[in-house]
């Protein structure tokens, strides 16, 4: 061989030979450093997702606190209406019990008069006795002319003794009966004005516990609205770090070599050939649930449970657990454009974890039926810049 020749040849593969080492190591820095770098994004996700929780729980309280100062409200306002009734009820008694103590008052003061008419009476008598003289009954009889005249006499003293011992006696029962009736109605009354007195009293308080609520769940109110503004900007904060963790994984996917999607490729079926049957496609579909017209955001293909669910495409595993309706889920981050949803994979039947590197055609589940689910099927979602889209053109 000629001289001239293999000298180059040496060259080159010396260079070759220095300058891939060199290669290797500056992507294998720059995939650390990455790495770094999205722990970092995740530990502040982590925390970040911890305060959400925190603020959730603290507004559910609050809701809970709410919800108790209304049943409260409404049993206070309830009370109120009930002893403002009883006050006019009580009121209305008063006024006509008074009534009544007016009435008594009048029957004591004709009682009363009656008693100085007959009292009257027997002193006119008793004055007439005396400017005449001391004259007994017995004189009287004994003064009669025949025993004719003694009966007279004697049935008229009888007549004037029954009246006067009627007289004393109408006397003591009218002031009996009469005070009696007025002490009745005084008690009533004071016992109605004690009554109506403890009413007002027992509406004031729940006047004054009714505002006390009022402004307590003011402040509750005002509180809730402070928390959910900052639950608003927690929230934004983690979007903002899932956008950062989003751009350092498909930052890390091409340095590992990046995805075929969007370049004219085509993705892996996430089913074995032959295993499924398409049972919904991309599109508005009649919700089975609800029975009414929906959109659906990717196929649903139907397929015995534990039927191995593929990786359409490498990439980075985003999330790898329970997903809100779509119960056991998976999301892969295939670049900085594309991502898959795998859904209602079966209990235990989740093979990769967040964060893990997956390749194209490798087994990352099994079919199930959780979430929102009624069969064992997978529901497969391909997402373009976070928006979904028809992954049919793709598969085929």
């Amino acid at each position: 061989m000629n001289r001239k020749k293999v000298i180059p040849i040496i060259l080159t593969g010396w260079l070759v030979s220095t300058l891939l080492p060199s290669v290797s190591l500056a992507e294998n820095s720059s995939l650390d450093k990455i790495n770094r770098e999205i722990e970092e994004i995740r530990a502040k996700m982590s925390q970040q997702k911890k305060n959400i929780s925190s603020l959730q729980q603290q507004i559910s309280a609050i809701q809970v606190q709410q919800k108790e100062l209304e049943d409260q409200l409404l049993y206070i306002d309830m009370r109120r209406n009930e002893t403002q009734n009883k006050l006019d009820k009580l009121d209305g008694q008063i006024e006509q019990t008074k009534q009544e103590a007016v009435k008594a008052q009048q029957q004591l003061d004709e009682a009363v008069e009656r008693v100085n008419k007959r009292d009257r009476l027997l002193k006119t008598r008793l004055r007439a006795m005396y400017e005449r003289g001391s004259v007994s009954y017995l004189e009287v009889l004994l003064g009669s002319t025949d025993f004719s005249d003694f009966l007279n006499r004697f049935n008229a003293l009888q007549t004037i003794f029954e009246q006067d011992k009627r007289i004393l006696e109408e006397n003591i029962r009218d002031k009996e009966t009469i005070e009696a009736k007025k002490k009745e109605v005084d008690a009533h009354l004071a016992k109605l004005e004690q009554m109506f007195a403890e009413a007002e009293e027992l509406k004031a308080e729940l006047d004054r516990q009714y505002k006390q609520s009022v402004a307590i769940k003011a402040e509750l109110e005002e509180k809730e609205e402070d928390l959910h503004h900052s639950l608003e900007e927690f929230e934004q904060s983690l979007l903002a770090m899932a956008r950062q963790e989003k751009e350092k994984l498909a930052e890390k996917i091409r340095l590992q070599g990046g995805s075929v999607i969007g370049s004219g490729g085509k993705l892996f079926l996430p089913l074995p050939p032959g295993s499924f049957t398409l049972t919904s496609g991309f599109g508005v579909r009649t919700d089975p649930f609800t029975g009414r017209q929906s959109g659906h955001n990717g196929l649903d293909m139907a397929a015995p449970k534990g039927t191995p669910i593929y990786a359409a495409e490498s990439g980075v595993v985003l999330l790898a657990g329970l997903y809100s309706g779509y119960g056991n889920a998976i999301i892969i981050q295939h670049d900085e454009t594309y991502s898959t949803l795998y859904a209602h994979i079966r209990e235990g039947g989740i093979l990769v974890k967040a964060g893990q590197v997956v390749q194209r055609g490798q087994k990352i589940a099994e079919v199930g039926s959780t979430g929102r689910s009624t069969g064992n099927h997978l529901h497969f979602t391909v997402y373009k810049n976070d928006v979904a889209i028809d992954p049919t053109p793709l598969l085929r």
